[in-house]
């Protein structure tokens, strides 16, 4: 009898569980914390830009999580946030950037605290000569500390250096930019 007793407890503990597996079954969340959760990843984006253009290696890093990975263009990957940290200090050191301009036009809700962000960027020189301008792809995730940057891939739309750009016009190059 006992152990019937303990087999019917551990099938409706079992239901029980599966039931509120449902609840948070990586549904849409509701156009409320949608909104909150866009306005949190806005915020995220300021930071960075703030951090960035200030040249403050390690509030650009908090922008990170500790396992992100930043994804450059003729660079090999840089792994956690320390090593963005680190990176982002010899950048600063070692190139005329003075800030960085993003235009985030697209943020996209996955559920469970994740999101996609995909936008352009300018990296900007002295007199605010354009040095790099190009498109960027985000993973972000919604972390105890708030939403930060998981996985971060960007691209130039220039010609790396030393190579010839594109004819305008061409397959290779379109007539004009798009952003």
């Amino acid at each position: 009898m006992n152990v019937i007793r303990r087999i019917s407890l551990l099938l409706v503990t079992c239901s029980v569980l599966m039931l509120a597996g449902c609840a948070s079954d990586g549904s849409m969340p509701d156009q409320r914390t949608t909104a909150n959760a866009q306005d949190d990843i806005n915020q995220l984006h300021a930071a960075f830009m703030k951090a960035f253009n200030a040249k403050d290696a390690t509030a650009l890093a908090a922008t990170y999580t500790d396992d992100a990975i930043l994804m450059a263009p003729n660079m090999p990957e840089t792994k956690t946030a320390i090593g963005i940290e680190t990176e982002s200090h010899q950048m600063f050191a070692n190139t005329p950037v003075s800030g960085i301009l993003l235009n985030v036009t697209e943020t996209q809700m996955t559920g469970n605290g994740w999101a996609y962000c995909s936008g352009f960027y300018t990296l900007l020189g002295p007199n605010n000569s354009t040095l790099d301008r190009g498109k960027f792809l985000e993973v972000v995730k919604q972390t105890d500390t708030g939403w930060k940057i998981h996985r971060d891939a960007y691209s130039s739309d220039m010609p790396a250096q030393g190579m010839a750009a594109p004819a305008a016009g061409t397959a290779m190059a379109p007539a004009a930019a798009t952003h």
